[in-house]
């Protein structure tokens, strides 16, 4: 899967230095990844939560914060949405993000 607005994730774990560890591991699994449907993301991530057919949210450090990434199966894209803590997330509609 090709991941757009990488640099979300580098500014984010430039600022949060305890996420770099878990943001490499899911960085490198989603780029390996060949997500056909939401089942072959919770096979990869099984704590993940599926906000709808093609929108997912992925606990990064045990929870402590959430990242949400909608997912183009036919073109291969993940495009992050949201990277926060626990708190950002609960300002924002995971929905429409």
């Amino acid at each position: 899967m090709n991941i757009v607005h990488m640099k979300n994730l580098h500014d984010f774990a430039k600022n949060h230095a305890n996420a770099r560890k878990s943001l490499i591991v899911w960085k490198l699994i989603v780029k390996q990844a060949k997500w056909k449907n939401k089942k072959d993301i919770l096979k990869d991530f099984p704590r993940a939560k599926m906000i709808n057919a093609n929108r997912a949210r992925f606990e990064i450090v045990h929870n402590v914060f959430r990242l949400i990434a909608h997912v183009d199966y036919e073109d291969k894209i993940v495009e992050i949405r949201f990277i926060g803590t626990h708190n950002e997330y609960d300002r924002i509609d995971p929905a429409t993000i």
